[in-house]
């Protein structure tokens, strides 16, 4: 396999809808027509420009929702929930992320239903 690298984000006192009506606002100043704004001229104005879309979004506590995390970025993120808190997740754990996630058969948003085939 290629992958030899990862990227690891935090979000500390982090907002996704704050982080669109900023967006919007950028693009709103920038003055960008109706018409040019896509998915991609969208993705531009966000915090994470630069940054690839997360694979895998862990939520540590024990909370089984996302919290508004990245709602334009993780649309097709796998998510991994675990009750140890963030200051107790340790390597092992990240290890047991990972492993879960590499069961995982990503679809994308698509269909892997035996009637989609």
């Amino acid at each position: 396999s290629k992958n030899n690298k990862i990227t690891v984000s935090f979000a500390l006192n982090y907002g996704g809808r704050d982080e669109i009506l900023r967006a919007v606002k950028k693009i709103i100043t920038d003055k960008i027509p109706a018409e040019q704004i896509n998915e991609e001229v969208f993705a531009k104005h966000l915090d994470t420009i630069g940054m690839p879309d997360p694979d895998l979004v862990i939520r540590t506590g024990g909370e089984r929702r996302t919290s508004g995390y990245l709602p334009w970025q993780s649309v097709y993120s796998e998510l991994y929930f675990t009750p140890v808190l963030f200051p107790d997740f340790t390597p092992d754990e990240l290890e047991k992320a990972l492993g879960d996630f590499a069961q995982r058969d990503r679809r994308f948003g698509g269909d892997s239903s035996p009637k989609a085939k």
